[in-house]
């Protein structure tokens, strides 16, 4: 029997898996971000090292189909354009969507419901019957409300907003400024203008020790986050007219490990759908490879 390879690709890292038809892991292997928004050709290079990598594990005669959940997977011609490139490693069919998409087959199959990821970046994705939505996922510059990105650039605005009003750095400010090792926003912005996205968003750990804490700034911020990424998957559950015993999956190290971002995020869509049940799970999104080979034959799912 043929085996499915299953990527997830995501802001910070690409995880490739060799799954059997029973979703058994036969084979995993990590590589660095796989997001093309980022960097196209980071990207490209990255998925290729763990492709090459499951082949050498299991030859390429022995894979029925490579599915890719991609972050930044919908921007322009970006799929059709990886597949191109792919291709030139390997004639075995492959489908690019979402990373969203991924995420949901793996926690939800094909049940109806909204998963949401914050992660580095943030995105949601629904499905109610044959009907399937996506709110989010624009980007961190067009706005990835309540992700690590979007929460650190948030702690660092308001260091500049009290350079500029000749307010003392709050604790939360010299956390961080002392994290990036400089003393004043000109660092800071040396930093911000330098770094990867990737980097930056690695500064909402801060964030998140200063409200272990108790830093009510850094609190406020991450509660913020969670009523951000509620409001994303409030209007994507209203789009899709799911109004009873709704099905929430959370993906991503921001709502899966932040207690407060989770809190606020869980609070706000109880309020909104008092039936709602909450769904995460330690396993990794391209386990979904599998759920998404078998609604795609039914033409379920429609590729970015």
């Amino acid at each position: 029997m043929k085996k499915v390879i299953g990527i997830d690709a995501g802001g910070t890292k690409t995880e490739a898996l060799v799954l059997d038809n029973h979703k058994s892991i036969v084979f995993e292997t990590q590589g660095g971000h796989g997001n093309p928004a980022v960097s196209y050709e980071e990207t490209l290079k990255n998925i290729s090292v763990c492709l090459k990598e499951c082949f050498q594990y299991t030859g390429s005669d022995q894979i029925s189909n490579i599915v890719i959940g991609m972050a930044g997977a919908g921007a322009g011609d970006t799929s059709k354009r990886m597949v191109k490139d792919l291709k030139k490693l390997t004639s075995v069919p492959i489908l690019i969507i979402s990373d969203a998409q991924l995420a949901f087959y793996s926690l939800i199959g094909k049940k109806n419901g909204v998963l949401t990821i914050a992660g580095t970046g943030s995105i949601s994705y629904g499905r109610n019957g044959r009907h399937e939505r996506i709110t989010g996922g624009w980007g961190h510059l067009l706005g990835d409300p309540g992700s690590a990105y979007s929460i650190a650039i948030e702690a660092c605005k308001s260091i500049v907003l009290e350079e500029e009003t000749s307010n003392p750095f709050s604790s939360l400010s010299r956390a961080l400024l002392q994290e990036i090792q400089t003393e004043d926003t000109r660092g800071l912005k040396g930093f911000i203008y330098s770094s990867t996205k990737g980097t930056i968003a690695q500064l909402a750990k801060i964030v998140h020790k200063q409200a272990i804490a108790g830093n009510e700034k850094a609190v406020n911020l991450l509660s913020d986050a969670g009523h951000q990424l509620a409001g994303q998957t409030i209007r994507l559950m209203e789009q899709l007219w799911i109004t009873n015993d709704v099905l929430v999956a959370m993906k991503g190290s921001v709502l899966e490990k932040n207690q407060f971002v989770q809190s606020a995020f869980k609070q706000e869509i109880t309020v909104h759908s008092p039936r709602v049940k909450f769904l995460s799970q330690e396993l990794s999104p391209a386990i979904g490879a599998i759920e998404v080979l078998k609604t795609f034959d039914k033409g379920m799912i429609h590729s970015d």
